[in-house]
């Protein structure tokens, strides 16, 4: 009985640590990605640019029915202009875009809805964030609100994908996370 009880301690404590795991800020091409941003808090990071230079890093944000990952690399591009009217920005936009189609192809996704394109700007009114939403259904997820926002920094990327089941209030809790970057990115 006494080895069943411990058995059941140490079995809850495992769950405990493997869902309570927290992850430590990191840094990559001179960006730290910060343990907590915009009631997130950081989760895995994948290393793309090991086996597939030019890809470089995912890092995961953990926030209760989201799915937001924050990407940076320079798809062997760089060193990427930092004006988000460049060419290349603009033309990576396009293709993060073309991903989203390629997965309702796959069938990963399906009636993908393309809802609208726009800018996020910072308070001077400086173009920062080049953006998409759509909407689409997934099927562990079911019909889900999608946010893509692209920008460029320090010869690199920066790339946000956020997912989330539909909700009115999705697009102000998806630009709130992507804005709460402009600090990260461009401190005063």
């Amino acid at each position: 009985m006494l080895y069943a009880s411990r058995l059941s301690i140490v079995a809850v404590t495992l769950v405990a640590l493997t869902f309570g795991a927290t992850h430590a800020a990191v840094n990559y091409f001179g960006l730290t990605f910060p343990d907590t941003i915009a009631g997130t808090r950081i989760g895995p990071v994948t290393d793309f640019e090991e086996t597939n230079p030019g890809l470089g890093y995912s890092v995961r944000y953990d926030k209760p029915g989201w799915i937001i990952n924050v990407y940076i690399y320079d798809d062997r591009l760089g060193p990427i202009p930092g004006e988000l009217d460049a060419d290349v920005v603009k033309s990576q936009l396009e293709q993060a875009r073309g991903d989203i189609v390629a997965l309702q192809r796959s069938g990963s996704y399906t009636n993908v809805s393309f809802n609208r394109s726009y800018v996020l700007r910072d308070a001077a009114g400086k173009a920062r964030f080049l953006c998409a939403d759509y909407t689409f259904a997934r099927k562990d997820m079911g019909n889900v609100d999608s946010f893509l926002c692209l920008t460029s920094w320090n010869g690199q990327f920066v790339k946000f994908r956020l997912t989330t089941g539909e909700r009115a209030s999705s697009a102000r809790e998806a630009a709130a996370f992507v804005n709460a970057w402009r600090g990260v990115l461009w401190p005063k």
